[in-house]
This record gives structure tokens, sequence and C-alpha cells, in this order.
């Protein structure tokens, strides 16, 4: 079969590779693109249909539908494979996803060796990083666990893969592949990481937060989660004694986070992020001498090793996965912290660049700058070199150092300047384009706009730097430019509903409301989780006299974010306009919980109350 599959173009342009895995519900090929230049590769997974009556293929269409659209929305982040197409071909369903390059977690989360605090606090939260996103555009993933997250070679980041959403379209509606009966809640995820309510069928974003928990606690104990036992009265995992040296404050976050019962867990992977990132000194003194690490290739292709480790893997339990994007573990990379050491004064040997995760994010270091920096720098310094800028390390230590001495905080000048004029062009975009919005941010839109210039400069099709340009043109109340920015921005990323929705904001600043409302109502279409597009359109519709309509757009903006001011304010003054006036106090109420400042709330308050006579 598969040697057939490789004589056919699936979707008329996807030649197979060779097949990645499979699965009860699908089978995952590595194809290369024949359309576009170079053909690059991407994964392709096919979705089985068990059953194909016409019946069950309208309902799996259907979803399936809906499901590539969710995909296609979580794509955008940089840390989730973005889906590139969807089609269907003889009554079976594809989905094209990008391919990522890496190395599985569950090459480093190793059975019998327990990591460190530090390690696991750091790993955590990258993970929920990630998945505050996902939980914010209103999906659950329902199977993290190691395999399912990939340490990317170019970069070193964590990638988030398998969603559950995907499984939805090939498991609910349909037959079960083992049993043959009709699976209308199905319990999706993986033994051990899986929560019990999961199992029934009715997964919460809490059960996302368990899975992570029980990433933690796997790798403080080094043990697989079916070999922690549960406390036979209150049904909580029995772990602690598997990592004693655990600080008392960690230890109550991951209880919290892997409770038996999901309304005592943190209610979103946000949540859980903010419990983690407010620890007391989470780092456990050792802020800014607790670093990450990148290795192009590791020993034998796995990954770093630590002092004390041996070069013999025994993994855990077998885990299965049906991967929507693949890692190939020949080249391995990982980005782990360690203690920075004093070097013998010898520049012999490996030396491996040192980098930090604040470094890595703010300056996008690409790991072959190693070599350059080492050479420049110690031979000015004749040791291993710290430089401390805002939380920014650098350091090298030696490959056969077992004795670690933390460094101290140094004070050098800065090398901002001069790593980014290191950086090849599309990375120097991305860090040019990370400074405008800090900018931005701060107010400081003249200064945001020179740098978002300068990344266009530097790489003429960076989309995210004209979406920034359009941005900070509508602060500076420029809009007929920032159109002309924000249509770049489309030409160059033709989904990118962000600018759909910042063209909106520079009509709807021309007085041009029907223009405005359609591009909101597009960016609506293009991801339905963005809830500032809908305070948008809700506004717009009420500048407009539609009343009515305004509300139920700013429902949908609120159902996704309750803190808005503003939402709950343009829902006051829609309220008033229908004459709800109780409605329209109480909106304003709330608005005013969040921001008791918020002048337009305060005057719509007021005049609500005199129309009341209160």
């Amino acid at each position: 079969m598969l040697g057939s599959m490789e004589q056919t173009l699936l979707g008329g342009r996807y030649q197979v590779v060779r097949r990645l895995g499979s699965g009860g519900f699908s089978r995952t090929f590595l194809v290369s693109d024949l359309h576009l230049p170079n053909h690059p590769r991407c994964v392709i997974k096919q979705l089985k249909v068990q059953d194909k009556d016409t019946g069950t293929l309208d309902m799996a269409r259907r979803l399936f539908d809906t499901e590539a659209r969710v995909l296609y929305q979580l794509g955008n982040h940089p840390q989730i494979p973005a889906l590139l197409a969807h089609f269907e071909e003889d009554q079976e369903f594809y989905l094209a996803q990008e391919y990522i390059e890496g190395s599985r977690l569950n090459r480093q989360v190793e059975e019998g060796k327990p990591w460190s605090e530090t390690r696991v606090v750091l790993l955590l939260q990258e993970v929920l990083e990630i998945l505050s996103f996902v939980h914010r555009q209103q999906v659950i993933h329902r199977d993290i666990k190691p395999s399912n997250l990939i340490r990317r070679h170019r970069d070193g980041k964590l990638v988030l893969i398998d969603f559950g959403a995907v499984k939805q379209v090939t498991s609910s509606p349909l037959l079960d592949a083992e049993t043959g009966a009709t699976n209308i809640t199905v319990a999706i995820g993986t033994h051990g990481y899986m929560p019990n309510e999961q199992y029934a069928g009715k997964p919460r974003f809490s059960s996302d937060v368990y899975a992570v928990g029980m990433l933690g606690i796997r790798a403080l104990t080094g043990l697989h989660p079916q070999k922690i036992d549960e406390d036979p009265v209150t049904s909580e995992l029995a772990w602690r004694h598997h990592a004693p040296e655990t600080s008392s404050a960690l230890t109550a976050v991951l209880d919290k986070m892997v409770r038996y019962d999901f309304r005592d867990r943190y209610p979103t992977a946000q949540e859980a992020l903010e419990a983690l990132q407010n620890l007391p000194n989470p780092l456990h003194g050792l802020v800014g001498t607790q670093i990450y690490q990148t290795w192009m290739r590791g020993s034998q292709g796995r990954g770093p090793t630590f002092p004390g480790d041996d070069y013999d893997s025994t993994l855990g339990p077998t885990e299965t996965s049906e991967p929507t994007a693949f890692a190939d573990d020949q080249d391995s990379t990982s980005l782990f912290p360690v203690d920075l050491a004093y070097s013998n004064g010898s520049t012999s040997g490996a030396l491996p660049l040192v980098v930090p995760d604040v470094l890595e994010e703010e300056f996008k270091l690409p790991v072959r700058l190693g070599s350059l920096l080492a050479v420049g720098l110690l031979s000015t310094f004749g040791f291993g070199l710290v430089i401390w800028r805002s939380g920014l390390t650098i350091a090298f230590e030696p490959s056969n150092q077992t004795v670690t001495i933390p460094f101290q905080r140094a004070g050098t000048p800065s090398l901002a300047t001069d790593l980014s004029m290191l950086l090849p062009p599309e990375e120097k975009a991305t860090y040019l384009s990370r400074q405008g919005d800090r900018l931005w941010d701060q107010g400081s839109y003249p200064d945001a706009l020179d740098i978002y210039n300068e990344a266009v400069e530097v790489q003429i099709d960076y989309a995210p730097a004209y979406l920034g340009r359009c941005k900070t043109l509508i602060s500076l109340k420029r809009p007929v430019e920032a159109i002309a920015a924000c249509d770049d921005a489309l030409a160059y990323s033709t989904y990118y509903p962000e600018a759909v929705r910042s063209k909106g904001n520079a009509e709807e600043q021309q007085g041009h409301l029907l223009a405005a409302l359609e591009l909101y109502e597009s960016a609506n279409r293009l991801m339905p989780a963005m809830a500032e597009a809908w305070l948008d359109r809700g506004r717009v519709l009420q500048k407009l006299g539609r009343s009515a309509e305004a509300l139920a757009a700013i429902d949908q903006a609120i159902a996704r974010d309750r803190e808005s001011a503003e939402a709950w304010t343009v829902r006051g003054e829609a309220a008033l306009a229908l004459k709800r006036y109780d409605h329209a106090i109480i909106a304003l109420e709330k608005a005013l919980q969040i921001d008791p400042d918020y002048g337009p709330a305060q005057d719509l308050r007021q005049r609500a109350r005199r129309l009341l006579g209160r």
C-alpha cells in the first residue's frame, strides 16, 4: 500500500517520502510539496473513516472542516506546527502541517534520571506559555506528554504537537476501530497523563493543567506516572516521597495542578503559569547563574549530558502517539539549564556556547555564533565569560568541568547592537520587531516606527514588521499610511487576522464605519477566539446605531475576555440605547470594578443613573 502511495501525489502536489507513524484513526507521512520551489518537506496526516456511508461521511466532513479551521488558527503560534492545507480525496481526509525537525522530549525525560528543580520549573513555564495560547483559543489539547513536545533544532524551542482537536474529527461520530461501537463521547489521551474527568469523556482546560503537572512530576521523580501510587483515602497522587528535596513551594503548585477533582486545580494554563512565575525565588537563588545551554548535536544523537550522566538511556513505558508533526531523533537539539562554572583558563577542548532563555527570546541568537563570540571574547577575558545586562548572561564552560561555582553578576557593556548586527536577516527582523513591540507597548510610537521600518529594510517580506508599522501609525493618527502597512502585511501573509483587524482600526479612525465593520467581521471568521475583533465589531455596530447587534457581538467578546473594561462599557452603552437600564448599570459597574478610573464607564453610569432617577 505504501509503495503505491509513493507513486501518487496526494492532493495533486504532495509526494510521499516515507511513513512516520500510524494509529487507530490516522496515518502520518513525511512528504515533499512539489508545487513549491525546492520541494520543501511537510507532514501529511491521513484521517481514517471506518464507516463510509453517506451520513457518516457528511458528518466527518463537517467536523473535519471545523477542526481544520481551529488548527489553522492555532498554527499562528510560533511553537505550534502551522496547518498548510486540508483536503479530501477519495473519501479520505488529509491535513498538511509544518514539519518540525527536532528531538522529542521523551528522549530527555528518562526513567530513573530525575531532573533538578530548576530544570523542571523552566520546562513547565515553557509548556504552559504555549498552552495558555491554546486555551485562549478555546481549545483543549487533551494529550500533553513528553512525546508530544519536540525540541526544535533550529532555535531550541519546544513545539507542541498532536492536538486532540484533530482526534475529535476522527473519533467522536465514527466507529471505534476495535469494538465497532459508535462513540459519541470518547476519552482521548494517554494513561498516566489523563485525569478522571477526561477518562469519562468530559475534558476541561484543567485536564491539560493536570497533564503538565504530571510531566513535571515525572521529570522530578524519574518515574513514569503509571508507577506513582494514589493515596487510598483521598485519591491524590502520592509522589512527594519520590522527590523529597523538592521545595515546598513547587510541591504546592504541582499538587494543585494534579488534584483529583478538577475544581481544585488551576482552571487554565495561564493561572498555573502565574503560580509558577510567583514562586518565592523559584530558581533557588540561582537566578542569573542558571541558564539555558544549546547543543546543536548531542552525543550519539541523544542531546546534552550533565555531570554524572551516563550514555545508556532507559526509557519508560511506551507512549503511543499519532503525531501531527514528527521529529527525527538522529540529530538532537536540547535547551536546558546548567550551573555556570569557572574555566581552568584553557581554551582547548569543546566549549559549548551557553545562552539563556532571555537572550534566546530577546535576541534570537543563533548557536552558530558560538565560535565567533568565543574567539573574540575569550581572548579578552581568558576564562569563562559572563556578560550581564538586565538578566542577560552569556558564558562558556569547559566540557570536562565537574565542579560548578556560580558566577556573580558582572557589569559589562551592552552587546545588543553588536549581536543584532551579527544576526542573519530573518532573525534580525524578528529581533527588531520585538524591540518595536516593546516600544509600542511603552507608548514610544516614533521610536517604535523607526525600529519597524528598519526591520522591513532588513527583510522586506517580514509580515509582523508591517503589522507593527500599521499599529504604530494608527497610534500616531496616520490611518492612510496605516492601511498601506496592513495591506503589505496581508500581501506577505495571507492568513493574518491581526492585520485584518488593525486595518479595520485604521478605517474606523477615518470614520469609514461600514468598511471597518466588514473587516472586523472578516477577522471574526478567520479567528473566532480573538476577543479584540469582537469588541471592535460591537463598538462600530453601536456607533452605527445597531445596538441589538452590538450587544450580541460584545457578548462574544466578553465570553473570550471578561476582564475588558471597554467591552463591559460598550455593553452598557448598547443596553442603555435599548432601554435596558438595569442591564446597563450592571455592565458599567462591572467595567468600573475592572478599572475604577475608566472615564467612559463613569460618564455612562452617571447618565444611566439620571435616567433611572437614582
